[in-house]
């Protein structure tokens, strides 16, 4: 069977992928500066708020996006102009209630500190990314080149601007001001290429169509909230049981071992084609993960040998302590790397609920070994507790499952295939 993909896909594709690199290796760079000149306390202050925009701004998208995506795809020919309108809307709304609750949230657990004074600057990122809307209009379309072009462009120009200030040795707020900057620049240039493409657009508001949006959006919005909960719970917990240079040291970890999250990714989007319309898809699925599962166990291999001299040319002595916590934590790359291509067999079998349930369950043991492991082991607890989530989530759900032994069988295979 001759594959056909068209040269549209194949362009969007490569933006896709370009993206992934661009971001990772421009994020990896910029979280490397801020390290060295902000210290771990300071680090950790700024991961800690992140990880909770990271949260609050997942809350606040409803689950919207995934479900808009479909619609746009099905409806090409009808006019998507009052769908994209009360998306948007509802949107903004749970975003300003998202906004106002982690300020709440801030004052309850922190009080009339410099938390809150940083939290009002950053936290206004939750309100203004209501454009990530739009990114469900170009990724319909297979024009993913301006979500990319936008995104990327925002964070050279944030990368320059804390550069900057930090060398000039301005206050830390300002910091937080130029996280606030690269959404607000995100915000200019995705809406200025949307109504480029639909000059005719306006805002019209119908409830019954927010409502269908909301209660197609609802399972959508707990995986999502559950992979945001055991992706940033750590620098959370962290945060709350220990302390921000804790939190700092940990982010570390974390920032080197994510740096490589990206690859799997990269591997899957240039190997989706031919996944989907082979007639073996379990063998062709063996195959990959088997490739995935062998790259990953290098880079384990890398980091233990390196970890030390890494940390020490990139981030400084001050960060030393992480060493051990990075080793710990790149152990999760081999679930990490078999995890990418599950989703998919999860979506060709029809069996995205239970994707979901295992993100779920996943979570919430990751909540519960956090708070019992953190106190008891330290930021090494928190590696712990990932990479015991990551084992539950990537083979023990599927133990208890019927319907996804199958699964279970492929992953099995994948690691012993030579």
């Amino acid at each position: 069977m001759k594959i056909f993909i068209s040269k549209k896909i194949k362009y969007n594709f490569s933006w896709l992928v370009f993206d992934k690199f661009a971001r990772a290796s421009l994020n990896f760079l910029l979280f490397i500066f801020l390290a060295r000149y902000l210290g771990p306390k300071e680090f950790g202050i700024l991961n800690y708020l992140l990880a909770l925009i990271f949260l609050f701004t997942s809350l606040s998208s409803l689950g919207i996006n995934p479900v808009l995506t479909n619609i746009l795809i099905k409806n090409k020919i009808k006019r998507n102009n009052s769908i994209i309108s009360n998306s948007y809307i509802l949107r903004f709304v749970s975003s300003l209630f998202g906004y106002l609750i982690f300020i709440l949230f801030i004052i309850f657990l922190h009080g009339k500190n410099v938390y809150l004074n940083y939290s009002i600057i950053i936290g206004l990122s939750i309100i203004i990314k209501s454009y990530e809307v739009l990114f469900s209009y170009f990724e319909s379309k297979s024009l993913s080149k301006y979500i990319v072009i936008s995104q990327t462009f925002s964070l050279i120009i944030v990368f320059i601007l804390i550069v900057f200030f930090l060398y000039l040795n301005f206050d830390v707020k300002y910091v937080y001001y130029c996280f606030l900057i690269d959404s607000l620049i995100t915000f200019c240039f995705i809406n200025f290429f949307f109504i480029k493409k639909e000059k005719n657009f306006s805002f019209s508001i119908n409830y019954r169509k927010i409502y269908k949006i909301i209660y197609k959006s609802f399972p959508v919005l707990l995986s999502i909230i559950s992979i945001v909960v055991y992706m940033r719970i750590d620098q959370i917990m962290i945060n709350l049981m220990l302390s921000e240079n804790d939190v700092g040291v940990y982010s570390v970890s974390v920032r080197i071992v994510e740096m490589f999250h990206f690859i799997p990714k990269i591997i899957m989007v240039s190997y989706l084609p031919i996944l989907l319309i082979s007639k073996n898809y379990n063998f062709e699925l063996i195959k990959i993960n088997s490739i995935l599962f062998k790259l990953s166990l290098l880079i384990i291999f890398v980091i233990f040998i390196l970890s030390k001299y890494i940390t020490l040319i990139l981030f400084g002595e001050t960060y030393i302590e992480s060493v051990l916590t990075t080793i710990l934590l790149s152990f999760s790359l081999s679930f990490v790397f078999l995890g990418v291509a599950n989703e998919h067999w999860y979506i060709s079998k029809n069996l995205q609920k239970y994707y979901a349930l295992n993100v779920f369950i996943g979570a919430i043991a990751n909540i519960i070994l956090n708070f019992f492991f953190i106190p008891s082991y330290g930021i090494s607890g928190a590696a712990y507790s990932t990479i015991l989530t990551y084992l539950l989530i990537i083979f023990l759900f599927d133990i208890f499952n019927k319907k996804t032994r199958v699964l279970l069988k492929i992953k099995y295979k994948s690691i012993f295939t030579i």
